[in-house]
C-alpha cells in the first residue's frame, strides 16, 4: 500500500512538462495544485532528455511557482522509447505465466528485449480458432537508457519515483471509470507516436501504436502545440483519420460483436473541437475530447491533466 497522503503525477514531451499534486483524505481525492512549464528547444528530443540541467530548471520552476510540496512522484511517458503490443498466449497456471510471456515477448517487440524493462497487463481471456484457452495481455517495454535518465534527473531534484508507466494506460483508466459500459477507441498522439487503444468497459481489446509518418510529423507537432495553420491542421487530421480507419478495420475483424460507440480524442490543448468534428464527420462516429476529472478542477478546464491525475490516484490507491 502507498505510504503517502499526496503524490505528484508528472508527464513530459518535447515542448512542455506538466504535473498535478493529488491528496487523499477521508476516502476522497483532492487536486492540490497543477501546472505546465514550457521546455526550451532541444531539451527533450526523441523521448530522451538531452539537456538535464535545463530540464531540471524547468521542473524546479514548476514545483516552486505552483507550490508543489509532495516528495513522491509517478511519471508518465509516451514516446518512441515506449512500446506497447497486444498479444495472446496459451493459458497456463498463474505462477508460470510471467516466465512464458517474457520468454516469448521478443516475437512481438520491435526493440531487443534486453534493451528494455518489460512488464505486462492481463487484459482478459479468450479462445482461439482451435478452441484453445488463451490469456490476452498488453506487453509494455521501455528503453532502459530512458528510464535511467529519468531516475537520475529526479534523484538530483530530491524526488522519489514511485512508478513510471505509459500515459496511454493511465488515460485508459480515466476513460474506463467515466464510461464503464461503452466500447470506445482512445486516440492519443504525442512525441513521434500515435496510440489507438480499443476498450470495452475496463478490458483493453486491441492496441495499435505507430510512428507518426515523417512527412506529417511537423504538422502534428504544430497542431498539438496550437501553432498550426489551417492547412497544417487539416493535413494532420487527414492523417489521423486514415490511421484511425485502418485501426478500426483491424479491430472490427477481431471483435465483430463489439462495435465502437465513441472515439476519445485525447489532446494537450483545451480546445480541439474543430479537429474532433472533422474526424467525426470523416468516420461517422462521435468523436469527443472529454475532461474525465472535470469535477476536480472546479471552474478550470483540466482535461490536459487527465493522465497525471489518473497516475496519482492509482498510486494513492496502492
Amino acid at each position: 500500500m502507498a505510504k503517502f497522503d499526496s503524490i505528484i503525477g508528472f508527464e513530459y514531451n518535447s515542448y512542455a512538462i506538466r504535473a498535478v499534486e493529488v491528496a487523499k483524505s477521508g476516502g476522497e481525492y483532492k487536486l492540490v495544485t497543477y501546472g505546465t512549464q514550457a521546455l526550451e528547444s532541444a531539451v527533450v528530443e526523441e523521448g530522451f532528455i538531452r539537456d538535464a540541467e535545463r530540464f531540471s530548471d524547468a521542473f524546479l520552476t514548476l514545483m516552486r511557482d505552483k507550490n508543489f510540496t509532495a516528495e513522491d512522484m509517478v511519471i508518465g511517458v509516451n514516446n518512441e522509447n515506449v512500446v506497447m503490443r497486444y498479444a495472446s498466449f496459451p493459458k497456463v497456471p498463474d505462477d508460470k505465466l510471467r516466465n512464458m510471456i517474457f520468454l516469448q515477448a521478443q516475437e512481438f517487440m520491435p526493440i531487443p528485449v534486453q534493451e528494455m524493462e518489460m512488464d505486462y497487463l492481463v487484459a482478459g481471456e479468450s479462445v482461439n480458432s482451435d478452441e484453445q484457452e488463451m490469456v490476452d495481455v498488453v506487453l509494455v517495454g521501455a528503453r532502459k537508457t530512458m528510464l535511467e535518465q529519468l531516475i537520475n534527473v529526479f534523484g538530483a531534484a530530491k524526488k522519489s519515483i514511485y512508478d513510471i508507466e505509459p500515459t496511454s494506460l493511465a488515460l485508459c483508466r480515466s476513460a474506463s471509470v467515466a464510461n464503464p459500459d461503452k466500447c470506445y477507441c482512445l486516440l492519443n498522439a504525442s512525441d513521434g507516436i500515435i496510440n489507438f487503444m480499443f476498450i470495452k468497459g475496463d478490458k483493453i481489446q486491441t492496441v495499435r501504436s505507430i510512428a507518426i509518418p515523417e512527412k506529417h510529423y511537423d504538422a502534428v507537432q504544430k497542431m498539438y502545440k496550437g501553432e498550426a495553420t489551417e492547412d497544417e491542421v487539416n493535413e494532420a487530421a487527414d492523417m489521423l483519420v486514415s490511421e484511425l480507419n485502418a485501426s478500426m478495420s483491424y479491430y472490427s475483424v477481431q471483435h465483430p460483436m463489439d462495435p465502437v460507440d465513441v472515439v476519445y480524442f485525447l489532446v494537450d490543448d483545451k480546445d480541439f473541437s474543430p479537429t474532433a468534428d472533422y474526424i467525426s464527420n470523416s468516420i461517422a462516429l462521435p468523436v469527443e475530447s472529454p475532461s474525465f476529472y472535470a469535477s476536480m478542477g472546479g471552474a478550470m478546464d483540466i482535461r490536459e491533466y487527465s493522465a497525471c491525475i489518473s497516475m496519482a490516484i492509482q498510486a494513492l490507491e496502492g
